[in-house]
């Protein structure tokens, strides 16, 4: 029979490391890995230019046949840069989170609306995949990273005339 240290020192460890990674894999199921299946970023996009806002709260929630949904509270990484809105989590969420590059041509924004009594605002934004059956809805809550975001698209939308 084992000992009880041995319990306490590699049993309960690898107990709450598996509870970690189910977790953070049933999260990327609220979005994330629909939109990982076509916006997967790559290693050069981290160092384009861009503002960056760490640490930022949001949520994806797929439209369409599931309809999960996962919130983020201050564990997004989000970069705003010429080729489109980069997404990430912070490293101990990482597991079934790659990074994003969504394009500005795949974001609508669809406006803002009221939370806990009109204390607070969530900024909406929708993100069309390319299959066109479903799409992503993305509820940020800073104001400046949803400004800063409808900057950029009009950039992007300038450039392209």
């Amino acid at each position: 029979m084992p000992s009880s240290a041995y319990l306490l020192v590699v049993i309960v460890p690898a107990f709450f490391a598996a509870l970690w990674l189910g977790a953070c894999w049933f999260t990327s199921l609220g979005g994330w890995h629909r939109l990982s299946d076509y916006y997967r970023s790559n290693e050069a996009n981290n160092y384009a230019p861009g503002t960056s806002f760490a640490m930022q709260s949001g949520r994806l929630r797929n439209v369409g046949s599931s309809g999960l949904s996962s919130n983020y509270r201050a564990s997004l990484n989000i970069r705003c840069q010429s080729a489109g809105l980069q997404l990430s989590v912070v490293f101990l969420f990482a597991f079934r989170h790659p990074p994003l590059l969504v394009p500005w041509s795949a974001i609508k924004p669809m406006g803002q609306e009221s939370v806990m009594f009109g204390l607070g605002h969530t900024y909406n934004f929708l993100v069309a995949l390319p299959d066109g059956a479903e799409c992503v809805e993305l509820k940020l809550t800073s104001q400046q990273l949803a400004e800063t975001i409808t900057s950029y698209q009009q950039s992007a939308t300038l450039g392209k005339q």
